[in-house]
């Protein structure tokens, strides 16, 4: 079985939301860094497309147009026409139309800078449809060469300011995002968990009015299937309980008789047998089984009637009761190799005592019954009773069966609010109860 704690549907609903909540606003942050990155390259790409769009307009507008040839910005109409060691940096196979190419070099100064080469093809309107058609595959011709330098320092610190201001907002709306996207799931689970919750306060109504007709009406037409079949379920096990304890009525009430019948004729019998008679011990033997069967008739009956009056109590030596039983049942255990070990703590207790009496005599009988060789321990206090056997199952713990007995003690047990508890680790069976 999972050792997870067991939480409400709307709890666990409400920690996935979270969950989920967390994932998408983790997922749009890093969405959100790509495209900054990407958006600081796009940046320069079209920073240097405005410079080549200026300068072939003015090229288109004066061929004779005195080209840049200043420091950071220089502009050449043909690729021999970059100096050398420009060209040693960038390789002219790599050029294509608008798509600069990016290089890092350290200049004559000793600082770090960011070289970008842009080729940006200008028509001519000088040149024929003949002459451009025979431009060179590994030069090209034509168009434009835009050559740009920039401090490497100046352009990590304008990306790193640009990153960290989308980051920001990217954040803040996200964060918006996120909270309304959160808030309108939860009011959709809300809503939807919310005709499970009626269910729940329709059964805790029927849990407290096990006799009475409560009304199925939702609005969920499968919610009213589910509520029907409990319904069905509860009538069907109500039936069968009323049919149990009528049974049990009727059976303690057809036992009075015989029963009364056997315990005068018993009474009867030792009157006339002298106590030196060797039937004697028997016969007292077989009084005290009657009582106990007329005894165990009227706790059947007790436990049929669905009654709270208080059960009567008066004071037990559960001590001497104890020995008692273990005499009684001694003929249990003639033929087994069993020893008993009485440890009697207890001195007079306040208890319903037909009711102790049964209990006792049924666990006690049980440890005999189940016990094919060893020590039976039993312990009794003030407020409990402990007994402890090992257990005779063939060497098979599955076929062990503690029958109607344990059965007996646990609804008496419930009935009277005292504390049963049985544990069966093969070869050992333990019975607890405490009052």
């Amino acid at each position: 079985m999972s050792s997870n704690p067991v939480r409400s549907l709307a709890a666990q609903s409400r920690q996935h939301l979270l969950y989920l909540a967390i994932a998408i606003f983790i997922g749009q942050i890093a969405l959100v860094t790509i495209f900054s990155f990407y958006q600081v390259g796009q940046a320069a790409k079209y920073y240097m497309h405005l410079d080549a769009i200026k300068l072939q307009q003015a090229v288109n507008n004066n061929p004779d147009y005195v080209l840049p040839q200043r420091g950071e910005v220089s502009a050449y109409r043909e690729w021999d026409d970059i100096p050398l060691e420009i060209r040693q940096l960038f390789s002219s196979s790599k050029t294509q139309p608008l798509e600069p190419l990016e290089i890092e070099r350290v200049n004559e100064q000793g600082i770090r800078e960011y070289g970008y080469l842009l080729y940006s093809h200008v028509p001519s309107q000088v040149h024929s449809q003949e002459q451009s058609q025979e431009q060179s595959q590994e030069q090209q011709t034509g168009g434009l060469y835009l050559l740009e330098f920039e401090e490497a320092d100046k352009i990590d610190a304008l990306a790193e300011a640009i990153f960290k201001q989308a980051l920001i907002e990217a954040s803040l709306v996200t964060g918006i995002f996120s909270l309304v996207l959160f808030l309108v799931i939860s009011w959709l689970f809300k809503s939807a968990v919310k005709p499970l919750s009626l269910l729940v306060e329709w059964s805790s109504r029927v849990k407290q009015q096990p006799g009475s007709e409560i009304d199925v009406q939702f609005s969920i037409s499968e919610l009213n299937e589910i509520a029907n079949q409990l319904l069905s379920t509860l009538q069907q096990v109500r039936e069968y309980n009323e049919r149990e304890q009528q049974f049990l009525r009727h059976a303690s009430h057809e036992l009075r008789t015989p029963l009364a019948i056997i315990q005068a004729s018993l009474d009867t019998l030792g009157v006339r047998t002298a106590p030196e008679d060797p039937n004697f011990p028997s016969l007292l033997r077989a009084s005290r089984a009657c009582a106990n069967m007329i005894l165990l008739s009227e706790a059947l009956l007790w436990l049929a009637r669905p009654s709270s009056r208080p059960i009567g109590k008066s004071i037990v030596w559960p001590g001497a009761l104890c020995s008692e039983l273990l005499v009684d049942m001694q003929y249990l255990v003639e033929n087994k190799n069993i020893q008993m070990s009485l440890n009697n703590q207890a001195s007079s207790i306040n208890i319903e005592h037909d009711l102790f009496r049964i209990v006792l005599a049924n666990l006690i009988r049980n440890a005999f019954q189940h016990t094919g060789s060893g020590t039976i321990t039993l312990v009794i206090t003030d407020n409990s009773l402990v007994i402890s056997n090992p257990v005779d199952a063939a060497g098979k713990p599955e076929t062990v069966s503690f029958g109607l007995g344990l059965q007996l003690v646990e609804r008496i047990a419930n009935r009277l609010d005292w504390q049963f508890e049985f544990v069966l680790d093969y070869p050992w069976a333990c019975v607890t109860l405490r009052w």
